[in-house]
């Protein structure tokens, strides 16, 4: 945040009523013009006792022109905070829009206006025009023709801010629509892939449950198979025992050497 300017109408003598007399209008002229000398802004050679003009209108004698302001070292512009906290270089923008430097910126002129913010509107531009007639290094058309030119100035300078906006916006949504597009491709194959993948793990489950069928096929027949079998020799087994439970254990033949 850039300080607030300083008020130059901070002990200025009033001029803002008419007085009740010429003569006290004309003291308090004289009084502006002191303190306008005394900030700068106005150069008098007053005597040290001047009788007041007999006419109102006529203009108040002993003043010279301040020294003229170099046109090569123009008043800085006040710079403006950007959202990101640097300073937008006015200047750097008048430049480059080819602003020509004015003996007396529109700069200048919005400080004195604000400085003078405590008057009224009509005792403020007849303080302000008083500086115009006193000083002849400048005349109001000066910060005038300044202040025309630099606003029009940032007005090329807001359309080409906006023009590049259009621009990189347009980009970036062709780099969208690009990133979509490639999305689109590369998860559609992938979804293609798993697709294949889930058809290949379907028909491999499918294979593997036939060949355990098979085999568990095979297995209980060749259970069932050996089950009858051995039933078989069982029966077989126990109907020659019988026989030698009926009919004795044969004599073992005994061969001599």
């Amino acid at each position: 945040m850039f300080p607030p300017p300083k008020r130059l109408c901070d002990g200025l003598p009033s001029i803002g009523r008419q007085g009740p007399s010429k003569q006290t209008g004309v003291k308090a002229m004289k009084g502006l013009l002191s303190f306008l000398e005394k900030a700068g802004l106005v150069k008098t050679d007053l005597p040290a006792v001047q009788p007041p003009p007999a006419d109102e209108g006529a203009p108040v004698a002993g003043l010279e022109p301040a020294s003229p302001a170099p046109a090569s070292a123009p008043a800085p512009a006040t710079p403006i905070a950007q959202d990101d906290g640097m300073p937008l270089k006015l200047d750097d923008i008048y430049a480059s829009e080819g602003v020509m430097a004015s003996a007396y910126p529109a700069e200048r002129l919005l400080r004195l206006v604000d400085g003078l913010s405590a008057m009224d509107e009509a005792t403020r531009q007849m303080a302000i025009r008083a500086m115009d007639a006193a000083d002849e290094s400048w005349t109001i058309s000066d910060p005038l023709a300044d202040a025309a030119a630099k606003v029009k100035a940032l007005a090329a300078h807001a359309e080409r801010l906006r023009l590049n906006l259009r621009q990189l916006a347009q980009e970036t949504e062709g780099q969208l629509n690009a990133a979509r597009l490639r999305q689109e491709q590369v998860v559609g194959n992938i979804r293609k892939q798993i697709a294949e993948l889930e058809a290949l793990a379907s028909r491999e489950l499918a294979r593997a449950a036939q060949e355990t069928a098979a085999h568990e096929a095979s297995l209980k027949a060749v259970t069932e198979q050996t089950a009858r079998e051995l039933e078989q020799v069982t029966q077989a087994s126990q109907r020659l025992q019988s026989l030698a439970l009926q009919f004795g254990t044969p004599a073992t033949t005994t061969t001599g050497e």
